[in-house]
């Protein structure tokens, strides 16, 4: 069977392993009928969760036995030298192979990040993949990154996010004049470290560049801007906060006081409003992120992802596949670095 697109599946990363990944896949291939899977891990372990699959989803899932796993504690340089032939690093192999559009895991980042690198190699110009990811806005979304994959970045790095989140926005967003802000302690020029304003003087002379200044935190969700840049740390908590506080007020929305009438009357009016801000904002409706700068579309899940939220991050794959947001990516930052050997 001629297929559309097919995806590489670790299905042994994150705290539930298989039994959040092959649902997930189930659903993915009875969306997409002429969708195909490789998943990878442990055979006897996997065919087990698919014993009970239609056959319209077994014929279109191709399991390849992995012994090798790669845990959350494995360090970057363990996972280079002794688990090449892990779940993860045969999931990297089949998109380096040309045989998968794209791969989609749950599993260590920073094991992630070492093999991607060696197995599909970096892009030119790009000194430093980075992890990024479209978040809802008032009015539309917003691509940030990094999300974790650099805690130290230097100005030219922020630089290089800057120009591939450009990238990964104009497919997600689906337009093309965007703009750009560096996530910063406050909006003012002289806020913020060195680096950081240093890159705000690279980005602001960079013409194909639309960028507009600082942004602090609460702009993320805003939508004043469309790509907001910033090393992995600050990334990383500013993500994890909003989640937080979105997983808080989703809590609170099904609490109602049985103490404070009037409390609980007010509360009746507005828990299907709060509901259905719930419903949008769940942090798994928007997981799965994309690793910008390797020569292969990658996309990391949530450790902790349920069977919704890995779905989720199969559609970001598939997205990126659809679109060869690698390739694109690649072509930008090629031409930016001959751009740049030119003016040198």
């Amino acid at each position: 069977m001629s297929s559309q697109f097919r995806l590489a599946v670790d299905a042994m990363g994150g705290d539930l392993g298989p039994r959040s990944v092959v649902p997930a896949c189930s659903r993915f291939l009875i969306r997409y009928p002429r969708a195909e899977l490789k998943l990878f891990g442990p055979r006897s372990e996997l065919q087990s969760l698919l014993i009970n699959e239609p056959p319209s989803v077994r014929e279109r899932l191709e399991v390849v036995d992995c012994a090798q796993v790669i845990t959350q504690g494995c360090n970057p340089v363990q996972a280079l030298r002794h688990k090449r032939e892990s779940s993860m690093a045969r999931a990297l192999q089949s998109v380096s192979a040309g045989e998968s559009g794209a791969m989609v895991t749950s599993g260590n980042t920073g094991a992630l990040l070492a093999l991607g690198r060696s197995i599909l190699g970096t892009v030119e110009g790009v000194k430093r993949p980075a992890l990024g990811k479209s978040l809802p806005t008032a009015d539309g979304s917003c691509f940030l990154l990094d999300l974790g994959a650099n805690i130290d970045c230097s100005a030219e790095d922020l630089l290089q996010f800057a120009r591939m989140g450009i990238e990964a926005q104009r497919v997600f967003a689906g337009k093309d004049a965007l703009t750009v802000a560096l996530l910063n302690i406050g909006a003012e020029e002289h806020k913020g470290t060195e680096e950081i304003r240093r890159a705000g003087q690279l980005m602001q002379a960079d013409p194909a560049i639309n960028y507009v200044g600082f942004v602090e935190g609460h702009d993320i969700f805003t939508g004043v801007v469309d790509v907001v840049v910033c090393n992995g740390l600050m990334g990383n908590v500013a993500m994890k906060s909003a989640e937080g506080v979105i997983r808080l007020i989703g809590q609170k929305s099904f609490t109602i006081d049985k103490k404070a009438p009037i409390k609980r009357f007010f509360g009746q009016l507005a828990i299907n409003l709060l509901r259905k801000w719930r419903s949008q904002l769940e942090p798994g409706r928007y997981n799965g992120a994309s690793f910008l700068g390797l020569k292969g579309n990658v996309i990391k899940s949530h450790g902790g992802a349920s069977s919704e939220a890995f779905y989720r991050a199969m559609l970001t794959a598939k997205e990126c596949a659809d679109s060869d947001l690698a390739h694109l990516v690649g072509d930008a930052m090629a031409f930016q670095a001959q751009r740049q050997t030119g003016c040198d």
